[in-house]
């Protein structure tokens, strides 16, 4: 399950409301927290609000993305891995 900068830039810049970035089914999603029950079996990886929380309201550079996308993936694939380092 590849997470990608596009993914996380995707889950920014949604209108979908409180978005969150989930796999379902082998692929990343983003869906509203209010319709997060319709899909079972779904992996919550991220919420717009905590990668915001994390790195503000600014723009992220695409290598930015990138890191963002790497350090989720990684903490998905092994949930007992250390917090993702955010750019500061």
């Amino acid at each position: 399950m590849a997470i990608t900068g596009r993914d996380i830039e995707r889950l920014l810049y949604t209108d979908t409301p409180d978005p969150i970035l989930v796999v379902h089914n082998g692929t990343t999603e983003i869906v509203a927290a209010a319709e997060l029950g319709g899909y079972t079996g779904a992996v919550v990886v991220c919420s717009r609000s905590e990668i915001l929380r994390r790195v503000g309201e600014r723009d992220l550079s695409e290598a930015d993305l990138a890191r963002l996308a790497e350090g989720l993936a990684a903490a998905i694939q092994d949930p007992a891995r250390q917090q993702p380092h955010w750019p500061a």
